[in-house]
C-alpha cells in the first residue's frame, strides 16, 4: 500500500512541476512556442517521463483548464444543486477568479485555446440548467439556441472583466452577469 502511495506521490509531484513550468513558460511564450525539450528542462525532468502523463503542451494546458474549470463552474453547480442562492455562488467564484487573475489571464490569452467548448465538453449540466427557466412554448431548438447565447455571453462576459484586471468588484460583475441572463431568459 505505502509503495503504491509513493507511486501516487510521485506522479503528482511530476504532473505538479510540470503544470507549474508551463504556466511560468506561458507568462513569456505563446503555447504554440513551447517546446516539449524546454518545458522539460524547466520542470527539471526528462522527456521520456513527460511522455508518461501528457502527449503534447497542449495535454498540460487542458488539464489546469481543467482544474480551473472544476473550482469555478463546477463549484457554481453544485452549489446551486445544493440549493444555495446562484448570487452568492457565482460572486465567490468571480472572487477566485481575481484572486487568480494572473492564471486567468495566461489562460484565457492563448490564441489557441477554446475556453468555451471546454466549459461546455465539462458543463453540460449548464444548457439544463437555462433551459428549465425557459418558457414552456419554446421549441428545443429555440430552448438550444438561448443556452448557447446565455454560456458564449456570460464567457465574454467574463474575459472582458478578466482582461480589465477586473476593475469592478465580483458583486457587482455578478449582478451585471445575472442581470443580462435574466433578461436573455425572459425573467
Amino acid at each position: 500500500m505505502s509503495e503504491k502511495n509513493n507511486t501516487n506521490q510521485r506522479v503528482m509531484l511530476t504532473k505538479r512541476l510540470i503544470r507549474e513550468a508551463l504556466l511560468e513558460m506561458l507568462k513569456i511564450h505563446n503555447i504554440k512556442k513551447i517546446s516539449i525539450r524546454e518545458l522539460c528542462q524547466i520542470a527539471g525532468i526528462n522527456r521520456t517521463t513527460f511522455y508518461n502523463h501528457y502527449g503534447s503542451q497542449y495535454d498540460v494546458l487542458n488539464e489546469i483548464a481543467e482544474m480551473y474549470i472544476e473550482n469555478t463552474s463546477f463549484a457554481v453547480i453544485n452549489d446551486i444543486r445544493a440549493g444555495k442562492n446562484f448570487f452568492e455562488c457565482l460572486t465567490r467564484v468571480l472572487q477566485y477568479i481575481k484572486d487568480n487573475l494572473e492564471f486567468a489571464k495566461l489562460v484565457l490569452d492563448q490564441g489557441n485555446y477554446d475556453l468555451i467548448t471546454h466549459i461546455k465538453i465539462s458543463l453540460p449540466q449548464f444548457d439544463g440548467m437555462v433551459i428549465k427557466h425557459l418558457p414552456e412554448d419554446l421549441d428545443l431548438d429555440e430552448k438550444n439556441a438561448i443556452a448557447s447565447f446565455v454560456q458564449y455571453g456570460t464567457v465574454r462576459l467574463l474575459k472582458e472583466w478578466i482582461f480589465s484586471d477586473c476593475l469592478k468588484p465580483p458583486e457587482e460583475e455578478a449582478k451585471l452577469i445575472l442581470y443580462i441572463a435574466g433578461r436573455t431568459i425572459g425573467n
